[in-house]
């Protein structure tokens, strides 16, 4: 064609330079990086349970909701899915007190909510703080939340009404419990459609109540119970429902999402493990984990 250059006793040809023609092969960089998105839900927090001086518990607070974006390269990354919290399980300390979930991971990380209170016990600290036990005198109050993951809890009544805070949501914060002997409802869940659908995460579980629980905060969280707390959803990160004069219900244990666009992980070839499911959704692929497990790009 007359498009060669003599260096020595080397002819470099357009092709070999990278330039492209009709009549030479497309020259393509090695790729080794791959852009990702990505969805990360704490375990929620369980409910708090009844003790022998009163009746009426913090639901649990929500597992973080995060979201973002990073950059994979070529080697293998652990994803952890965090576990619930369970519920309160006796009248007797420290058992009475619902217990946090722990945190999901995939290049950042989202923490477990917080458990719920019992009587006279504040709400624990979370991703979402755990609604505040019952008191007399004093108030109880709701854990709080974290920043860019979730609120605070709801705190119990002042009063010595048989009820506790609703658990903090990552779309608001839970329900203060009310003097006449009704649960705080839960704080609002958020919604999440990188696997195609619609799907909502991490709300508060509603606080127990003698005459009236807490509704949750979602359908991913428990609601508050007169005898005993509902066990939130698994894999949603919701927090766990509140007992009355039983049990608190346990969190939702967490999930992580991680998609990409279809076209640029073709370039690659992706492994997993922890039995994700996949799936496409317009121009991305997703890997959607309910179990700790791993990827690898290669």
């Amino acid at each position: 064609m007359g498009f060669d250059w003599y260096f020595g006793d080397r002819i470099m040809t357009r092709s070999y330079l990278g330039y492209v023609s009709s009549q030479t092969t497309s020259y393509l960089p090695n790729q080794q990086t791959l852009s990702v998105e990505y969805l990360l839900v704490g375990g929620g927090g369980g409910g708090g349970a009844f003790s022998s001086v009163s009746n009426g518990y913090g639901g649990g607070g929500a597992g973080g909701f995060v979201t973002g974006s990073g950059i994979i390269g070529k080697t293998t990354y652990t994803v952890k899915v965090g576990a619930a919290g369970a519920g309160g399980s006796s009248s007797t300390a420290p058992n009475r007190q619902g217990h946090n979930g722990s945190a999901s991971s995939f290049l950042n990380s989202a923490n477990g909510g917080g458990g719920g209170g019992a009587s006279t016990v504040n709400g624990l600290n979370g991703a979402s703080g755990g609604g505040g036990g019952n008191t007399t005198g004093t108030t109880a109050t709701g854990g709080t939340g974290i920043s860019g993951e979730g609120n605070a809890g709801g705190d119990g009544p002042a009063s010595g009404s048989n009820s506790g805070g609703g658990g903090g949501g990552s779309g608001s914060t839970g329900s203060a419990g009310q003097a006449s002997n009704v649960g705080g409802a839960g704080g609002s869940d958020s919604s999440n459609s990188y696997t195609g659908t619609s799907i909502t995460y991490s709300a508060g579980g509603g606080g127990g109540g003698d005459s009236s629980a807490g509704a949750a905060g979602g359908t991913s969280a428990g609601a508050g119970g007169t005898v005993d707390g509902t066990a939130a959803a698994a894999n949603r990160g919701g927090g766990g429902g509140g007992g009355g004069t039983g049990t608190g219900g346990n969190g939702g244990s967490g999930r992580v999402v991680v998609r990409w666009l279809t076209a640029d992980g073709a370039n690659f070839t992706i492994t997993s493990t922890g039995s994700p499911t996949t799936g496409t959704d317009g121009s991305y692929t997703y890997y959607a984990w309910d179990s700790t497990g791993s990827l690898t790009l290669a």
